[in-house]
């Protein structure tokens, strides 16, 4: 075996041409197609964080929504229970005042029906006292004399 410089330039010299052409042909351009692979990941990376830190604003300001919501929600029914017991109250009172009216209507007219009767009486024990007189005197006596003797008797009758 006999090793020959030329053959072993000529091998050394085709395979830096072939390395060469290999690497200019291939090698450059498949290191191009990952580095853009890379970046088209890299951007893919930075889409999903944004879009995760964009769904964390989106849920944050969704809690912030319903607080606010809730917060306005009891401060609504703390406001209509106000007016409600409001109105309750108002209704008490204008049920009371109403009440007071009928029982002060109803009191005079108890008074009213009093005095008509006690007004009926009056002529009623009239009549009597005139009759029972007539009776024991035998005789009448004038009006004036009855009226008299009438209200001295109811005068006698008022102070017992």
């Amino acid at each position: 075996m006999n090793i020959q410089l030329a053959q072993l330039v000529y091998q050394a010299l085709n395979f830096l041409i072939v390395f060469g052409a290999l690497s200019y042909l291939l090698y450059k351009p498949i290191l191009k197609i990952f580095a853009e692979r890379s970046k088209r990941i890299e951007e893919g990376q930075k889409a999903a964080q944004k879009a995760l830190a964009e769904q964390e604003k989106f849920e944050e300001t969704k809690q912030k929504a319903k607080a606010k919501i809730e917060k306005e929600r009891e401060s609504i029914l703390k406001e209509a229970t106000d007016t409600a017991k409001e109105q309750a109250a108002q209704i008490v009172v204008d049920a009371k005042t109403q009440a007071e009216s009928e029982i002060a209507q109803l009191k005079e007219q108890w008074k009213d029906q009093q005095r008509k009767e006690k007004a009926e009486m009056e002529s009623q024990l009239v009549e009597l006292v005139i009759a029972t007189t007539s009776k024991v005197l035998g005789s009448e006596l004038t009006i004036k004399d009855h009226r008299a003797l009438i209200k001295k008797e109811l005068q006698v009758i008022a102070a017992q």
